[in-house]
């Protein structure tokens, strides 16, 4: 695992969280650099075979990111992109340290199964809605749903989304942990990834 931290010194509130090695680390303004973006793209795929010649959608899938969490303002950013048995896997978490006079609670939502002529309205629907107890921080809330998500090309695409809401100890601020995945069909497996990187999540105390 791969752990990072950011925020500024004397800047509260700074956070720590972890990745697997696999996963690129996103600098934000990297979205602004097709050539930044394409650098990391070659450089992965010559130490991932399976990865070679796909080394364009794997840039997309990098600035597609990059964008959103520039877009939302988040402090980092996190990028797995994987070739399973010649599928693309790819999923993506992103911080963003937010007032909290910017944040919305989730309500929870009583779930009704589908119809095939409602399953797109239902897809915009939040899933669960419940409380996680992170080993780090306590209790937080956790939001689990089928969420459409515009790529830079136009393209609109469901994602899995589970988003963790933190409150920052001693500040009126929250964090957000947002992970994101378009391959629905690994629900389960998803959420236990999500789930297990969320767990990682801490504030990092600065000493007097």
């Amino acid at each position: 695992m791969q752990r990072h931290t950011t925020g500024r010194r004397g800047k509260p509130p700074r956070f720590s969280i972890a990745v697997p090695d696999s996963w690129f680390v996103l600098d934000t303004q990297a979205a602004r650099s097709t050539a930044a973006i394409a650098r990391m793209a070659t450089e992965r795929a010559r130490g991932h075979p399976l990865l070679a010649g796909r080394e364009p959608t794997v840039a997309r899938i990098l600035h597609d990111a990059a964008t959103r969490a520039e877009s939302a303002g988040a402090a980092y950013c996190a990028v797995m992109i994987e070739d399973v048995r010649g599928i693309g896997l790819s999923a993506s978490v992103m911080v963003c340290v937010l007032p909290t006079d910017r944040h919305i609670p989730d309500l929870p939502r009583q779930e009704r199964p589908a119809s095939d002529d409602a399953e797109a309205g239902e897809r915009r629907r939040w899933r669960r809605v419940g409380a996680v107890d992170l080993p780090a921080v306590g209790l937080a809330t956790r939001t689990v749903r089928l969420e459409p998500q515009r790529s830079t090309d136009g393209a609109e695409i469901s994602h899995l989304v589970m988003r963790t809401t933190v409150p920052v100890p001693g500040h009126d601020r929250i964090a957000v942990i947002a992970c994101a995945s378009p391959n629905t069909a690994l629900a389960v497996a998803l959420h236990d990834l999500f789930d297990a990187v969320t767990a990682t999540f801490t504030f990092v105390h600065e000493m007097p």
